[in-house]
Protein backbone atom coordinates (compact mmCIF):
# COMPACT_ATOMS: atom_id res chain seq x y z
CA UNK A 1 0.00 0.00 0.00
CA UNK A 2 1.38 3.50 -0.81
CA UNK A 3 2.68 5.38 2.21
CA UNK A 4 -0.06 7.39 3.88
CA UNK A 5 2.32 9.61 5.84
CA UNK A 6 2.32 11.02 9.34
CA UNK A 7 -1.00 11.72 11.05
CA UNK A 8 -2.15 15.32 11.10
CA UNK A 9 -3.89 17.00 14.02
CA UNK A 10 -7.66 16.52 14.21
CA UNK A 11 -8.20 19.91 15.85
CA UNK A 12 -10.67 22.24 14.10
CA UNK A 13 -9.29 24.30 11.22
CA UNK A 14 -7.91 27.75 11.75
CA UNK A 15 -9.89 30.58 10.19
CA UNK A 16 -9.71 30.50 6.35
CA UNK A 17 -7.69 27.26 6.35
CA UNK A 18 -9.52 24.51 4.53
CA UNK A 19 -9.82 21.21 6.38
CA UNK A 20 -10.05 18.19 4.07
CA UNK A 21 -11.02 14.62 4.95
CA UNK A 22 -10.03 12.15 2.22
CA UNK A 23 -11.52 8.73 1.54
CA UNK A 24 -8.25 6.79 1.52
CA UNK A 25 -9.47 3.26 0.96
CA UNK A 26 -8.17 3.10 -2.60
CA UNK A 27 -4.64 3.49 -1.21
CA UNK A 28 -4.92 -0.07 0.13
CA UNK A 29 -6.31 -1.51 -3.13
CA UNK A 30 -4.61 -3.45 -5.92
CA UNK A 31 -2.29 -1.56 -8.31
CA UNK A 32 -4.23 0.75 -10.62
CA UNK A 33 -4.09 4.20 -12.11
CA UNK A 34 -6.76 5.36 -9.67
CA UNK A 35 -4.66 4.21 -6.74
CA UNK A 36 -1.47 5.80 -8.10
CA UNK A 37 -3.18 9.15 -8.65
CA UNK A 38 -4.67 9.00 -5.14
CA UNK A 39 -1.20 8.33 -3.72
CA UNK A 40 0.20 11.31 -5.64
CA UNK A 41 -2.61 13.50 -4.35
CA UNK A 42 -1.77 12.43 -0.78
CA UNK A 43 1.86 13.42 -1.36
CA UNK A 44 0.89 16.90 -2.54
CA UNK A 45 -1.82 17.50 0.08
CA UNK A 46 0.54 16.36 2.86
CA UNK A 47 3.08 18.95 1.69
CA UNK A 48 0.44 21.68 1.83
CA UNK A 49 -0.64 20.51 5.28
CA UNK A 50 2.91 20.52 6.62
CA UNK A 51 3.31 24.07 5.29
CA UNK A 52 0.18 25.06 7.19
CA UNK A 53 -1.97 26.09 4.23
CA UNK A 54 -4.59 23.35 4.79
CA UNK A 55 -5.53 20.70 7.36
CA UNK A 56 -5.58 17.21 5.89
CA UNK A 57 -6.78 13.84 7.20
CA UNK A 58 -7.14 10.44 5.54
CA UNK A 59 -9.99 8.12 6.52
CA UNK A 60 -9.94 4.34 6.08
CA UNK A 61 -11.12 1.20 7.79
CA UNK A 62 -8.01 0.22 9.75
CA UNK A 63 -5.49 1.76 12.14
CA UNK A 64 -2.99 2.74 9.42
CA UNK A 65 -5.13 5.76 8.51
CA UNK A 66 -5.46 9.07 10.34
CA UNK A 67 -9.08 8.29 11.10
CA UNK A 68 -10.54 4.80 11.31
CA UNK A 69 -14.13 4.27 10.11
CA UNK A 70 -15.86 0.87 10.09
CA UNK A 71 -16.03 -0.69 6.63
CA UNK A 72 -19.79 -1.27 6.73
CA UNK A 73 -21.70 1.70 5.24
CA UNK A 74 -18.37 3.58 4.95
CA UNK A 75 -19.29 5.85 2.04
CA UNK A 76 -22.88 6.79 2.75
CA UNK A 77 -22.85 6.89 6.57
CA UNK A 78 -19.44 6.61 8.21
CA UNK A 79 -17.56 9.07 6.00
CA UNK A 80 -20.06 11.97 6.05
CA UNK A 81 -20.68 11.53 9.79
CA UNK A 82 -16.93 11.55 10.50
CA UNK A 83 -16.46 14.67 8.37
CA UNK A 84 -19.13 16.48 10.34
CA UNK A 85 -17.73 15.31 13.69
CA UNK A 86 -14.18 16.35 12.73
CA UNK A 87 -15.45 19.73 11.48
CA UNK A 88 -14.05 19.12 8.02
CA UNK A 89 -14.83 21.64 5.29
CA UNK A 90 -14.64 19.15 2.40
CA UNK A 91 -14.69 15.39 1.80
CA UNK A 92 -12.23 14.51 -0.98
CA UNK A 93 -13.02 11.26 -2.81
CA UNK A 94 -10.34 10.26 -5.36
CA UNK A 95 -12.97 8.41 -7.44
CA UNK A 96 -16.11 9.49 -9.26
CA UNK A 97 -18.62 8.87 -6.47
CA UNK A 98 -19.95 10.62 -3.36
CA UNK A 99 -22.21 10.02 -0.34
CA UNK A 100 -25.90 10.25 -1.14
CA UNK A 101 -26.40 12.74 1.71
CA UNK A 102 -23.75 14.76 3.53
CA UNK A 103 -23.73 18.04 5.42
CA UNK A 104 -20.06 18.47 4.48
CA UNK A 105 -19.62 19.04 0.71
CA UNK A 106 -18.03 16.16 -1.21
CA UNK A 107 -15.39 16.65 -3.92
CA UNK A 108 -15.16 13.66 -6.33
CA UNK A 109 -12.32 13.13 -8.79
CA UNK A 110 -13.46 12.10 -12.29
CA UNK A 111 -11.17 9.79 -14.29
CA UNK A 112 -12.97 8.37 -17.33
CA UNK A 113 -16.49 8.86 -18.65
CA UNK A 114 -16.11 6.95 -21.91
CA UNK A 115 -18.97 4.66 -20.90
CA UNK A 116 -21.39 7.49 -21.68
CA UNK A 117 -20.02 7.63 -25.23
CA UNK A 118 -19.79 3.85 -25.80
CA UNK A 119 -21.61 1.97 -23.03
CA UNK A 120 -21.34 -1.39 -24.82
CA UNK A 121 -17.56 -1.23 -24.66
CA UNK A 122 -17.38 -0.88 -20.87
CA UNK A 123 -18.21 -3.57 -18.28
CA UNK A 124 -20.90 -2.64 -15.74
CA UNK A 125 -21.48 0.66 -17.59
CA UNK A 126 -25.00 1.16 -16.19
CA UNK A 127 -23.82 0.91 -12.57
CA UNK A 128 -20.84 3.17 -13.21
CA UNK A 129 -23.03 5.69 -15.01
CA UNK A 130 -25.45 5.88 -12.07
CA UNK A 131 -22.60 6.43 -9.60
CA UNK A 132 -21.00 9.01 -11.87
CA UNK A 133 -24.27 10.92 -12.29
CA UNK A 134 -24.59 11.05 -8.51
CA UNK A 135 -21.04 12.38 -8.21
CA UNK A 136 -21.72 14.97 -10.93
CA UNK A 137 -24.24 16.62 -8.63
CA UNK A 138 -21.41 17.68 -6.32
CA UNK A 139 -20.94 21.42 -5.94
CA UNK A 140 -17.16 20.98 -6.30
CA UNK A 141 -15.63 18.48 -8.78
CA UNK A 142 -12.15 17.65 -10.07
CA UNK A 143 -10.97 15.82 -13.21
CA UNK A 144 -7.69 14.07 -14.04
CA UNK A 145 -7.42 15.92 -17.36
CA UNK A 146 -8.84 18.88 -19.23
CA UNK A 147 -10.21 16.39 -21.75
CA UNK A 148 -12.32 14.66 -19.08
CA UNK A 149 -13.54 18.03 -17.75
CA UNK A 150 -14.53 19.12 -21.26
CA UNK A 151 -16.27 15.81 -21.92
CA UNK A 152 -18.33 16.21 -18.77
CA UNK A 153 -19.48 19.61 -19.95
CA UNK A 154 -20.24 18.35 -23.48
CA UNK A 155 -22.28 15.40 -22.21
CA UNK A 156 -24.16 17.65 -19.80
CA UNK A 157 -22.91 16.11 -16.55
CA UNK A 158 -21.37 19.25 -15.08
CA UNK A 159 -19.84 22.53 -16.19
CA UNK A 160 -18.21 23.19 -12.81
CA UNK A 161 -15.25 20.80 -13.01
CA UNK A 162 -11.68 21.80 -12.20
CA UNK A 163 -9.04 19.98 -14.31
CA UNK A 164 -5.82 18.92 -12.58
CA UNK A 165 -2.35 19.25 -14.22
CA UNK A 166 -1.54 15.52 -14.20
CA UNK A 167 0.91 14.10 -16.74
CA UNK A 168 3.37 11.22 -16.21
CA UNK A 169 3.22 9.58 -12.79
CA UNK A 170 6.05 7.01 -12.62
CA UNK A 171 9.71 7.83 -13.24
CA UNK A 172 11.11 5.34 -15.74
CA UNK A 173 14.66 4.63 -16.91
CA UNK A 174 13.99 3.81 -20.55
CA UNK A 175 16.79 1.77 -22.18
CA UNK A 176 15.48 -0.30 -25.13
CA UNK A 177 16.66 -3.89 -25.28
CA UNK A 178 18.77 -4.43 -28.37
CA UNK A 179 18.70 -8.23 -28.20
CA UNK A 180 14.93 -8.55 -27.69
CA UNK A 181 13.09 -5.79 -29.52
CA UNK A 182 9.39 -5.37 -28.80
CA UNK A 183 6.68 -2.80 -29.30
CA UNK A 184 4.65 -2.40 -26.10
CA UNK A 185 1.00 -1.70 -25.36
CA UNK A 186 -0.42 -1.55 -21.82
CA UNK A 187 -4.18 -2.06 -21.82
CA UNK A 188 -6.86 -4.09 -20.10
CA UNK A 189 -8.48 -6.53 -22.54
CA UNK A 190 -11.72 -4.59 -22.96
CA UNK A 191 -13.38 -3.44 -26.21
CA UNK A 192 -12.61 0.27 -25.79
CA UNK A 193 -8.87 -0.48 -25.73
CA UNK A 194 -9.12 -1.61 -29.39
CA UNK A 195 -6.57 -4.45 -29.04
CA UNK A 196 -8.07 -6.67 -31.73
CA UNK A 197 -7.54 -3.88 -34.27
CA UNK A 198 -3.96 -3.47 -33.04
CA UNK A 199 -3.22 -7.14 -33.67
CA UNK A 200 -4.84 -6.91 -37.13
CA UNK A 201 -2.54 -3.99 -37.96
CA UNK A 202 0.47 -5.80 -36.52
CA UNK A 203 -0.26 -8.83 -38.72
CA UNK A 204 -0.14 -6.66 -41.85
CA UNK A 205 2.83 -4.50 -40.85
CA UNK A 206 6.47 -5.07 -41.79
CA UNK A 207 7.80 -6.26 -38.43
CA UNK A 208 10.68 -8.66 -39.05
CA UNK A 209 12.80 -9.07 -35.92
CA UNK A 210 10.22 -7.51 -33.58
CA UNK A 211 7.50 -8.67 -31.21
CA UNK A 212 4.33 -6.98 -30.02
CA UNK A 213 3.80 -7.26 -26.25
CA UNK A 214 0.32 -6.53 -24.86
CA UNK A 215 0.18 -6.31 -21.08
CA UNK A 216 -3.08 -5.98 -19.18
CA UNK A 217 -5.56 -8.01 -17.19
CA UNK A 218 -8.12 -10.18 -19.02
CA UNK A 219 -11.55 -8.79 -19.82
CA UNK A 220 -14.49 -9.10 -22.18
CA UNK A 221 -12.26 -8.86 -25.24
CA UNK A 222 -9.88 -11.66 -24.18
CA UNK A 223 -11.36 -14.42 -26.33
CA UNK A 224 -11.53 -12.21 -29.42
CA UNK A 225 -7.96 -11.13 -28.81
CA UNK A 226 -6.77 -14.74 -28.50
CA UNK A 227 -8.51 -15.67 -31.74
CA UNK A 228 -6.95 -12.73 -33.58
CA UNK A 229 -3.48 -13.63 -32.32
CA UNK A 230 -3.96 -17.27 -33.37
CA UNK A 231 -5.01 -16.11 -36.86
CA UNK A 232 -1.79 -14.12 -37.39
CA UNK A 233 0.72 -15.37 -39.97
CA UNK A 234 3.28 -15.36 -37.14
CA UNK A 235 1.35 -15.78 -33.86
CA UNK A 236 4.59 -16.14 -31.91
CA UNK A 237 5.34 -12.48 -32.69
CA UNK A 238 2.50 -11.41 -30.34
CA UNK A 239 2.87 -11.89 -26.58
CA UNK A 240 -0.13 -11.27 -24.31
CA UNK A 241 0.68 -11.13 -20.60
CA UNK A 242 -0.80 -9.98 -17.28
CA UNK A 243 -0.35 -10.27 -13.52
CA UNK A 244 3.27 -9.11 -13.48
CA UNK A 245 5.00 -8.20 -10.24
CA UNK A 246 5.86 -4.50 -9.85
CA UNK A 247 9.54 -4.99 -10.76
CA UNK A 248 8.65 -7.14 -13.78
CA UNK A 249 6.17 -4.51 -14.96
CA UNK A 250 8.71 -1.69 -14.68
CA UNK A 251 11.31 -3.81 -16.47
CA UNK A 252 8.82 -4.37 -19.29
CA UNK A 253 8.26 -0.61 -19.70
CA UNK A 254 11.93 0.30 -19.42
CA UNK A 255 13.07 -2.20 -22.04
CA UNK A 256 10.55 -1.63 -24.85
CA UNK A 257 11.61 -0.48 -28.33
CA UNK A 258 8.64 1.88 -28.46
CA UNK A 259 5.07 2.28 -27.26
CA UNK A 260 1.69 2.23 -29.00
CA UNK A 261 -1.80 3.01 -27.64
CA UNK A 262 -4.73 2.24 -29.98
CA UNK A 263 -7.55 3.05 -27.51
CA UNK A 264 -10.90 4.38 -28.63
CA UNK A 265 -11.14 6.34 -25.38
CA UNK A 266 -8.73 7.34 -22.61
CA UNK A 267 -9.44 9.72 -19.75
CA UNK A 268 -5.68 10.06 -19.04
CA UNK A 269 -3.54 6.99 -20.05
CA UNK A 270 -0.72 6.80 -17.53
CA UNK A 271 1.55 4.21 -19.28
CA UNK A 272 1.72 6.25 -22.49
CA UNK A 273 2.53 9.42 -20.56
CA UNK A 274 5.10 7.67 -18.34
CA UNK A 275 7.06 6.36 -21.32
CA UNK A 276 6.76 9.65 -23.18
CA UNK A 277 8.25 11.53 -20.21
CA UNK A 278 11.09 8.99 -20.16
CA UNK A 279 11.90 9.83 -23.79
CA UNK A 280 10.60 6.69 -25.49
CA UNK A 281 9.16 7.05 -29.01
CA UNK A 282 5.42 6.42 -29.20
CA UNK A 283 2.38 6.44 -31.44
CA UNK A 284 -1.10 6.95 -30.00
CA UNK A 285 -4.74 7.13 -31.01
CA UNK A 286 -6.18 10.56 -31.74
CA UNK A 287 -9.17 9.65 -29.57
CA UNK A 288 -9.60 10.66 -25.93
CA UNK A 289 -7.11 12.53 -23.77
CA UNK A 290 -4.11 11.36 -25.81
CA UNK A 291 -5.56 13.06 -28.87
CA UNK A 292 -5.55 16.32 -26.90
CA UNK A 293 -2.05 15.83 -25.48
CA UNK A 294 -0.55 14.87 -28.85
CA UNK A 295 -2.42 17.44 -30.92
CA UNK A 296 0.82 19.03 -32.18
CA UNK A 297 3.00 15.91 -32.26
CA UNK A 298 4.96 14.90 -35.38
CA UNK A 299 3.30 13.25 -38.36
CA UNK A 300 2.38 9.57 -37.85
CA UNK A 301 2.77 9.86 -34.09
CA UNK A 302 -1.02 9.85 -33.89
CA UNK A 303 -3.45 7.76 -35.89
CA UNK A 304 -7.16 7.19 -36.38
CA UNK A 305 -7.99 4.30 -34.03
CA UNK A 306 -10.57 3.03 -36.54
CA UNK A 307 -8.08 2.96 -39.43
CA UNK A 308 -5.96 -0.18 -39.79
CA UNK A 309 -3.82 1.39 -42.59
CA UNK A 310 -2.96 4.40 -40.40
CA UNK A 311 -2.11 2.10 -37.50
CA UNK A 312 0.14 0.02 -39.78
CA UNK A 313 1.97 3.16 -40.89
CA UNK A 314 2.56 4.22 -37.28
CA UNK A 315 3.77 0.74 -36.31
CA UNK A 316 6.27 0.60 -39.16
CA UNK A 317 7.51 4.12 -38.39
CA UNK A 318 8.06 3.16 -34.75
CA UNK A 319 9.91 -0.01 -35.66
CA UNK A 320 12.04 1.06 -38.61
CA UNK A 321 12.28 4.84 -39.12
CA UNK A 322 15.23 6.43 -37.33
CA UNK A 323 13.97 9.92 -38.19
CA UNK A 324 10.51 9.20 -36.83
CA UNK A 325 11.83 7.56 -33.68
CA UNK A 326 14.21 10.40 -32.86
CA UNK A 327 11.58 13.06 -33.63
CA UNK A 328 8.91 11.33 -31.55
CA UNK A 329 11.29 10.79 -28.64
CA UNK A 330 12.36 14.44 -28.72
CA UNK A 331 8.79 15.73 -28.84
CA UNK A 332 7.79 13.47 -25.96
CA UNK A 333 10.71 14.62 -23.78
CA UNK A 334 10.02 18.29 -24.46
CA UNK A 335 6.24 18.20 -24.00
CA UNK A 336 5.41 15.53 -21.41
CA UNK A 337 6.88 15.59 -17.91
CA UNK A 338 6.61 14.00 -14.51
CA UNK A 339 3.72 15.35 -12.47
CA UNK A 340 4.45 17.90 -9.74
CA UNK A 341 2.06 16.68 -7.04
CA UNK A 342 2.35 19.86 -5.00
CA UNK A 343 1.04 21.82 -8.01
CA UNK A 344 -1.73 19.25 -8.50
CA UNK A 345 -2.72 19.54 -4.84
CA UNK A 346 -2.80 23.32 -5.04
CA UNK A 347 -5.02 23.12 -8.13
CA UNK A 348 -7.28 20.64 -6.34
CA UNK A 349 -7.62 22.86 -3.29
CA UNK A 350 -8.40 25.83 -5.55
CA UNK A 351 -11.12 23.73 -7.17
CA UNK A 352 -12.60 22.92 -3.76
CA UNK A 353 -13.25 26.56 -2.91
Amino acid sequence: MPAIGPPISTMPSEVNRLKILMDGRVLASKPSGVRDIAAGMVEGLRQMSLEGSIDFLIAGHDQSFDHNIPQRFFMHAGLPMAAQRLRADRIFIPRQTKPVVSVVPSVPLFHDIGFFRSPREYPHSSNISATTRLAARARFSLAVSQFTADEMSTIGLSTNVHALPIQAIHKLEWIPRQEDKYLLCIAVQEPHKNLVALVKAWNEAEKAGFKLVICGRPGRESQSLQREVAACRDPDSVVVTSGLADDEYLDLLNGCWGYIQPSLYEGLCIPALDLAAAGAPSAVSRSGNLGNVYGRAPENQTFDAHSIPEMIQSIESLLHSKDFRSGAALWNSENIHLTDWKSVAEAAVAGMQ
